[in-house]
């Protein structure tokens, strides 16, 4: 499992500086924008997003949240909605300086994007990967006693996890950097044409986007693959709709 979850590691990666390097070569974008694109994801969804989290939710030293298990639909309403608030807003505020600091290209939404994208996938993706690495580390440690320190719950849900699994959890930070980057194309425009309808839309499809996960999180959809398929779907058609919407106009 321990060279599996590595190799998720690499891949990951691997796309992300690839992905960089040619939309640096092919089109020249801005690293200040992908910069400061992946500082407006972690001070949006990190820091100030988390705060409202610790107001409104309580989460208990366990880990558990109330609002999670007494009310499950309206934690998937309020976690879909925060999170395209907060994200999506960030999104609007960035290119709203960069305006008046100079005039917007098409190309600053694809950095955007990637900042912002690229930072999520190595925050969360390998964060997550790399927190399952220390943990299969304990289990298979000689020493019981440090395996012992870990909760239950825990023990069994890294003892039950599965290799596909953990390539699954790949699969879904790539899915989620192209809509990052979508989305970002979908807030540019907004701001470049003037177009508010636009911004909607993009808060919109962000909290459709995060819906399926919300469900799977409160236990209303159990199959992990379920998920991952609800989600390509959504970005295929997603992908559709941002190319006839803006590929003439840009």
């Amino acid at each position: 499992m321990t060279v599996h979850i590595i190799l998720t590691m690499i891949a990951l990666v691997l796309i992300l500086v690839s992905g960089t390097w040619y939309a640096k070569k092919r089109f020249k974008i801005s690293l200040a924008v992908m910069g400061l694109g992946a500082i407006a994801f972690f001070v949006s969804s990190q820091v100030l997003e988390k705060m409202v989290h610790l107001l409104i939710l309580h989460p208990q030293k366990d880990g558990t949240i109330p609002l999670m298990q007494e009310q499950p639909f309206l934690y998937v309403l309020y976690g879909i909605a925060m999170a395209a608030l907060f994200e999506e807003t960030a999104r609007l505020i960035f290119f709203k300086w960069l305006e008046k600091k100079r005039k917007l290209e098409d190309r600053d939404a694809l950095a955007y994007g990637l900042g912002h994208g690229g930072l999520e996938l190595l925050y969360l993706g390998m964060g997550s990967l790399i927190g399952l690495l220390i943990l299969f580390s304990f289990i298979q440690s000689s020493n019981t006693d440090v395996a012992n320190l870990l909760p239950k719950t825990t023990l069994e849900m890294v003892q039950s996890l599965s290799v596909w699994q953990v390539y699954l959890l790949g699969v879904e930070r790539v899915l989620a950097l192209v809509l990052q980057i979508g989305l970002s194309i979908w807030v540019y425009q907004s701001v470049s044409q003037k177009k508010w309808l636009y911004l909607f839309v993009a808060y919109g499809l962000h909290a459709l986007f995060d819906l399926a996960p919300a469900l799977s999180q409160v236990g209303w959809i159990a199959n992990p693959l379920l998920v991952e398929f609800i989600l390509l779907v959504e970005l295929l058609v997603f992908i559709w709709l941002t190319k006839s919407t803006f590929w003439k106009k840009s």
